[in-house]
């Protein structure tokens, strides 16, 4: 494993000044006391943030011996995906997590760590309560001849257009509507999120989820740091990497219910699979290093769920 995860490391080629930096800081007795802001919770995803946020303390405290303490304060102010990422470009935010790009990384700092086991590129469908047009759906020709419903920002917009499925562009919160009213006629969701989107009737009356398809291509969700701030994107590179080869990180993505849920639901559904034409390179070759130490047989093997991760101070701002 430590071996595997050396070669892991080559990956995160986060910049010329990075490459530079030496893979570790010595311990010292004067070390900084950082203050982390993260942006605040996006509705219907109180798992995922939740799990993002315990995943980054536990990266941030495994590696307090050698950058020193830390407090997270998070943002009073809820906000979509976009508005998170200008806040960490005009310096609002210090570390928030997206799908990647290649346009998001050139302008941020990615962390190549596909936090979410690539889940996030497996999509299934919600559809208007009533809709079984979908179960005679079998390829991506079939399934061009329905909308999708998608946000302005999302990189997942360009990517289906990219594979030439009709998508009606509009906001998170609008697009529940739109589908259950019959304007769209799917809003593909990310397996990890569906369910308890569903669970939220403000979100999702008069919708269910589709039982037949997923829609799947590779894109993963990185943490972003700013360009220009390489210290924390190492730190948080060597505290996932520290927790990947212990076990701790599968062991927590394990013990969150939405990625059991997440992962069941690929269970006996028509895979379609489309092109991503955002993904670069060098994130294409993080998600073929990790993704086959984060496959499901493997996790459920070797790993059981984690303890409570231990409560950080947290305020708003």
């Amino acid at each position: 494993m430590l071996v595997a995860v050396l070669l892991l490391i080559s990956v995160f080629s986060f910049s010329s000044a990075y490459a530079t930096e030496p893979a570790f800081v010595k311990e010292s007795k004067e070390l900084p006391h950082t203050l982390i802001r993260l942006p605040n919770i996006h509705p219907g995803r109180d798992s995922v943030y939740a799990y993002a946020k315990a995943l980054l303390t536990e990266a941030l405290l495994v590696t307090e011996s050698q950058y020193g303490t830390f407090d997270i304060i998070v943002s009073g102010q809820e906000s979509a995906q976009e508005r998170q990422l200008r806040s960490l470009e005009h310096n609002l935010l210090d570390v928030t997590w997206s799908v990647t790009s290649i346009e998001r990384e050139r302008q941020f700092l990615p962390i190549r760590i596909p936090i979410m086991a690539g889940l996030f590129g497996k999509r299934a469908l919600l559809v208007k309560k009533g809709d079984t047009r979908l179960k005679d759906v079998k390829t991506l020709e079939e399934l061009k001849s329905f909308r999708a419903v998608l946000g302005y920002d999302w990189p997942d917009t360009k990517i289906f257009r990219a594979n030439d499925l009709p998508v009606l562009e509009t906001t998170y919160r609008a697009s529940f509507r739109i589908v259950s009213e019959g304007f769209a006629d799917i809003f593909p969701r990310s397996v990890m999120e569906i369910q308890e989107e569903l669970e939220d009737k403000t979100l999702s009356r008069g919708l269910v989820i589709d039982d037949n398809l997923i829609i799947s291509y590779p894109s993963p969700i990185f943490f972003f740091v700013r360009s220009d701030n390489t210290a924390l994107a190492n730190r948080i590179t060597e505290g996932l990497l520290m927790m990947f080869e212990s076990g701790r990180f599968q062991a927590l993505l394990l013990s969150q219910d939405n990625f059991r849920q997440g992962v069941s639901m690929l269970e006996g559904r028509t895979e379609i699979k489309i092109q991503n034409p955002l993904l670069s390179e060098p994130s294409r070759i993080a998600l073929e290093k990790f993704l086959p130490e984060f496959s499901a047989t493997q996790t459920l093997q070797q790993f059981s769920p984690s303890e409570p991760v231990a409560p950080v101070q947290v305020e708003k701002l």
